[in-house]
């Protein structure tokens, strides 16, 4: 979830509910879930959609989009032949 958002704010497209809990791989009761948990954490942002109040988007909060900046930069120094 956290590289599929990653990759989502750098392109600029919002993620739903739903295709963040498809992506996840898990069942929906179990992404919902950790979806709920990462909201509460304030790692994600959960933002309704105005004009269909049934659907909802996922973002990174920008403390997570931080975080995962400084993860990747600590990757590229340890390991720069994996990037």
């Amino acid at each position: 979830m956290l590289l599929d958002l990653t990759a989502a704010r750098a392109e600029h497209v919002r993620v739903s509910v739903t295709s963040l809990c498809i992506a996840s791989g898990v069942p929906p009761t179990t992404a919902l879930r950790w979806i709920g948990q990462m909201v509460e954490a304030g790692l994600f942002v959960r933002v309704e959609d105005e004009s269909d109040r049934r659907r909802a988007f996922i973002a990174l909060s920008d403390h997570a989009a931080d975080a995962m900046a400084r993860y990747f930069a600590a990757l590229g120094r340890e390991a720069p032949h994996l990037l």
